[in-house]
């Protein structure tokens, strides 16, 4: 009853909060404060690396709109595409202005289309809005409109013009008074990111933009780590930042103004730890809610890179270890307990020859939506241990402690150990995992080591190596060993010390389209050849066979 009340009190509390900041926000008060120089141009304009997605600006021009599992059509009138709910995917899509870089694409047949669809979003929400003008909207959109600024503004009249930098000056003196108040950590560095650059390009903003650099230090500050890495431990979060932060730094070397030391310097780390992540193919390994990403925007980020920058496999801070021979690539997840809003990820693996995937994670269901994202973050959607009940039926979290690792190198080869404790006691069973690279990228060898394991989890454990969906693979007839065909033609072989292998079926969501299908090996105590008291030990590997090319 007591947390029923806590609750429902909580809920007032957020109703009338809510009711204060809108009054305050449509009040003369806060609208004089909005207002302030108008800008006449734009000093420079930012270049967004990423590949467009003309059928996606195609379909719009039509009314058409599908943004992961989210789709909606309004027949023609693009005016109703402002009718959808600003807290759904396919509202914040089109209030963050994603859709300019689609319809920038397509040229000049667009651009009158472009303007009447940001006409009508001004008609509506140019004053103020307290969904529309969020920090983390108002910021994306400001990013947005920066960088495709020349093609809205490029033959547009003067009124047009007058009333798209009037407005985006207004949101980036918006930014400035309530950035520091966004919900979480990612917002209010997204929302110093865009009022940085914002300010940067716009003429005029000299007040907000002190803000901006002000709040975008301390947020850089709590929230990258001294190896470069972010937080989250997301490369396609890392790949945002950097992009941006090399947004900011071009904009304030255009407009002849001193760059801080702060932001080359963590530029630079930043873009060291992204490199970190780049397969063999050209983009990112997925780990911790990350996609593949576009090789042509993890090209123009690794640009920042500072080229005396010493190449290092070993992300100390963030926890990944990278082991790398001849064509063959090891990243290994190395963190400790995730915590609530994360990925169970901790000892899973990325491995690959040359541009081919093998193994990876299942990706990341942001796009798809709550029931995707969560069920995308257990441990079973990742190629490390997991659990589940005797009869299968359903998947349990496996809670671990902090992890520990460790690495070692010689010319035979590289180690990494990465050892994991089941709760707290200095007596609960623990997790030792062992990737052994060879030299010469021919083997993989891997030893996942169960010390102290109660008799529950001897009878549910799971190790998952979720194969990529361009592999093609095949058990033998003898059930010991699985053939995988990969795109670049070589051939590989997975063992283990194993009766019999199982093949199953799997979901692979590493890039930000519809899930697809692909399969997974499957190793439990169904299967272990001699299945004994005490500690479990298995042994598996991956080979390259002989005359592959």
């Amino acid at each position: 009853m007591g947390a029923a009340r806590k609750s429902a009190a909580r809920g007032v509390i957020g109703e009338v909060t809510t009711r204060v900041r809108r009054a305050w926000g449509e009040s003369p008060f806060y609208q004089l404060q909005l207002n302030g120089p108008a800008p006449d141009r734009v000093l420079s304009t930012p270049v967004d690396p990423h590949t467009p997605d003309r059928a996606l600006g195609e379909a719009l021009l039509k009314g058409r709109l599908a943004v992961g599992a989210e789709q909606t059509d309004c027949e023609g009138d693009l005016a109703r595409l402002w009718d959808l709910p600003v807290d759904g995917a396919l509202g914040a899509f089109m209030h963050q202005f994603a859709f300019l870089p689609a319809l920038a694409a397509l040229g000049e047949p667009a651009v009158e289309p472009t303007r009447r669809l940001v006409g009508f979003w001004l008609d509506r929400y140019e004053k103020w809005s307290p969904e529309a003008w969020a920090p983390g909207l108002a910021a994306e959109r400001l990013i947005h409109l920066c960088c495709f600024s020349t093609f809205l503004l490029k033959g547009a009249d003067a009124l047009q013009r007058s009333r798209l930098l009037s407005s985006m000056a207004r949101q980036a003196r918006h930014l400035a008074h309530i950035g520091h108040r966004a919900e979480t950590g990612h917002d209010r560095l997204m929302t110093a990111l865009g009022l940085t650059l914002s300010c940067a390009v716009l003429p005029g903003c000299e007040e907000p933009a002190e803000k901006g650099m002000e709040l975008l230090r301390r947020e850089l500050r709590l929230q990258v780590r001294p190896d470069g890495g972010h937080v989250s431990r997301n490369p396609s979060m890392q790949l945002q930042i950097v992009l941006r932060l090399q947004m900011i730094v071009k904009a304030l070397e255009a407009r002849k103004t001193e760059v801080p030391a702060f932001l080359r310097h963590t530029l630079g780390r930043a873009a060291a730890n992204l490199q970190f992540f780049r397969a063999g193919d050209g983009q990112l390994a997925v780990f911790n809610g990350g996609y593949e990403d576009d090789p042509r925007a993890l090209a123009a980020a690794l640009e920042a890179l500072d080229p005396d920058a010493a190449p290092t496999g070993f992300a100390r801070h963030t926890g990944y270890h990278r082991l790398e021979s001849a064509r063959t690539l090891v990243i290994a997840d190395a963190g400790g307990a995730p915590g609530a809003r994360a990925h169970e990820s901790a000892a899973s693996f990325h491995l690959s020859s040359g541009r081919s995937r093998i193994v990876g994670n299942c990706g990341a269901g942001a796009h798809l939506g709550p029931d995707w994202a969560k069920a995308l973050k257990q441990a079973a959607a990742h190629s490390s241990l997991s659990g589940e009940t005797p009869a299968g039926a359903a998947v349990v979290s496996m809670q671990f402690g902090a992890a520990e690792h460790r690495r070692a190198e010689d010319a035979r080869g590289q180690l990494v150990e990465i050892e994991r404790r089941f709760g707290a006691a200095e007596d609960s069973p623990r997790h030792l995992r062992r990737l052994y690279l060879e030299a010469g990228g021919g083997q993989l060898k891997g030893e996942d080591v169960l010390l102290l394991p109660t008799p529950a989890l001897a009878e549910s454990f799971r190790l998952r190596f979720h194969l990529h969906p361009s592999v093609k693979a095949s058990l033998s007839r003898d059930g010991k060993s699985v053939i995988l065909a990969l795109s670049n033609r070589e051939g590989w072989r997975f063992r283990a010390n194993f009766r019999d292998l199982r093949l199953e079926k799997s979901v692979y969501c590493g890039v930000r389209s519809a899930p697809q299908a692909t399969e997974q090996i499957v190793l439990g105590p169904f299967g272990l050849e001699a299945p004994a008291p005490g500690d479990i030990v298995v042994r598996w590997g991956f080979q390259k066979l002989e005359g592959a090319a």
